[in-house]
């Protein structure tokens, strides 16, 4: 086989649709995340997780939503968040099925409140916005160079291609939020996208005396966009009866991420043995990501109990790389309705009784489309909170759902993810004056 050919001229999409070998757990995640930019992160929270995703129109003391900027106001203290995550995909094409798995840093974000009578808090921190991180595999058979004398025709050789993907973008996150009443509050985040995202194609040969190779793409991408937030408590203006009623309102701008390309190969050509290496030029590229929204609603009937819905969508059919609307993308939404019952901060209450506990239900159509068919995905979701010293809170959230189909040679996800986050507390309010005796 001629080496220069290039294994990502192997359709890439084709890999969605071919065997999951193997029955054993590895590292790894869904085969869909070679698609787009990868699987993309929502990431408000381990309190929003584990209500079904749900929390746009929820005011909150103790949490710090990393989706929704406004929702930070009544932050009165220096709190500090930082979460691991472990994700679990059991995946399956109809004839065979594997389990990938891995455990990674879900991101941190840290708020200080400048101003508890204007609810003027600042928020610093990361979170991930896309991850990559698949490893399948797929046969091809290519002609060969050898051309049989009588026939004319090329010998075909068999070959396996071995395709991983690792990496992903993150979102660096500052901004603020101000409420000029109690019954308003307005946030804004300025967003820094960053990150690299590595496909290889490895190609195994399967016939003797042919010799295989691997491509490696190396993709660096940054750009910045925007989040502003609204949150109305006061509802109960227009009447008494809306009075637990609260909505919340999130846009974020499209973002022009500006990418560099580089693709390395290795091969060993017969009959030296030995492996060649080249790599291409930097080539540069831009990408533009479609700009998203999300509208909430907030309930609160009981001082312990709080019911959100949320809904959020992204037009990824407007998606541009490098000038061209990528293959297996199309627009994206999200529902997620949830509740929570707080915990008792009563000193002599039991200590279940001072755990938070959630639940919810989260249904979205994801931005991967394959063959004119959404792939959508379900997941039920439960949480709970457990308070340590102080206002300190150990944060679990835990998400079972499903993904795709195996209609259409494409690939069914059953999915577990959980979420372990810690909420560090400062003991004393910030800027907030106390009384002298």
């Amino acid at each position: 086989m001629n080496p220069s050919i290039r294994l990502r001229r192997v359709g890439a999409i084709l890999i969605i649709f071919c065997g999951i070998q193997g029955a054993t757990a590895g590292s790894g995640g869904s085969t869909y995340s070679l698609l787009g930019l990868g699987d993309i992160r929502y990431t408000p929270g381990a309190r929003s997780e584990g209500m079904g995703y749900a929390g746009l129109a929820l005011l909150s003391s103790q949490y710090i939503d990393g989706m929704s900027p406004a929702t930070w106001s009544r932050l009165d203290r220096v709190r500090l968040e930082g979460s691991a995550f472990y994700e679990g995909f059991n995946s399956t094409d109809g004839i065979t099925s594997r389990y990938l798995a891995r455990m990674d840093f879900h991101g941190a974000l840290l708020a200080i409140p400048a101003s508890r009578a204007s609810g003027i808090v600042v928020v610093a921190g990361f979170t991930p916005f896309s991850e990559v991180n698949y490893d399948t595999y797929t046969s091809s058979v290519v002609p060969s160079q050898n051309v049989d004398p009588i026939t004319g025709a090329h010998d075909s050789l068999g070959y396996l291609i071995h395709q991983t993907g690792t990496g992903g973008i993150t979102r660096g996150q500052l901004g603020f939020s101000w409420a000029p009443s109690q019954q308003i509050s307005f946030g804004a985040t300025f967003n820094y996208l960053f990150g690299t995202i590595n496909h290889v194609a490895a190609q195994i040969a399967q016939t003797s005396g042919s010799t295989g190779g691997t491509f490696t793409d190396k993709t660096t991408l940054s750009g910045v966009n925007f989040t502003a937030g609204m949150v109305i408590t006061g509802l109960d203006r227009i009447s008494d009866v809306l009075r637990p009623f609260s909505l919340g309102f999130m846009i974020t701008t499209r973002a022009n991420l500006h990418t560099s390309l580089e693709t390395t190969y290795e091969f060993a050509p017969p009959p030296t043995g030995y492996t060649v290496s080249d790599t291409s030029a930097q080539r540069l590229g831009r990408v533009a990501i479609p700009f998203s929204y999300g509208i909430g609603l907030g309930y609160q009937p009981g001082e312990r109990w709080t019911v959100a819905a949320d809904f959020n969508a992204q037009p990824w059919a407007e998606a541009d790389f490098n000038g061209s609307s990528p293959i297996g993308i199309g627009n994206s939404y999200r529902l997620g309705i949830g509740a929570e019952h707080a915990g008792s901060t009563e000193l002599t209450a039991r200590s279940f009784d001072r755990f938070a506990y959630r639940l919810g239900f989260t249904y979205s159509a994801t931005y991967f489309a394959l063959n004119g068919q959404q792939i959508n995905e379900w997941g039920i979701t439960g949480g709970v909170a457990l308070p340590l010293a102080g206002e300190s809170h150990l944060n679990v959230a835990a998400i079972y759902g499903g993904r795709g189909t195996t209609a259409g040679n494409l690939v069914k996800d059953k999915i577990l993810r959980l979420t372990v986050s810690l909420h560090i507390s400062d003991v004393l309010p910030w800027f907030v004056q106390t009384e002298e005796e």
